[in-house]
């Protein structure tokens, strides 16, 4: 599976930062997944999220987007704009 590059996810709020890619493993029902720090504008690290790239059951119950949000962040839609952005990278998966 090849990764794209994601510095095209941001926005005037927020902006996703790659930790790590991660490849599929079959013994654990993973599939391959890209990792990113939440931050704002001032690169403070909010939260994080991921997008799991196939189709297994573990993505079927799980879905293909994870995202947690610091709590000092919360309630200020920064998953949401997350969400959004991760759609995008979805998309050039063809899984959105």
């Amino acid at each position: 599976m090849d990764f794209f590059n994601t510095d095209f996810l941001n926005n005037n709020f927020i902006k996703l930062e790659l930790e790590k890619f991660t490849e599929a493993d079959a013994v654990k029902k993973w599939v391959p997944a890209y990792h990113f720090f939440i931050c704002d504008a001032h690169d403070n690290r909010m939260g994080k999220c991921c997008l799991r790239i196939g189709d297994n059951e573990n993505s079927y119950f799980g879905g293909h987007i994870g995202y947690e949000i610091d709590e000092p962040y919360r309630g200020h839609h920064y998953a949401a704009q997350a969400c959004e952005l991760l759609f995008s990278l979805a998309k050039k998966h063809e899984i959105a």
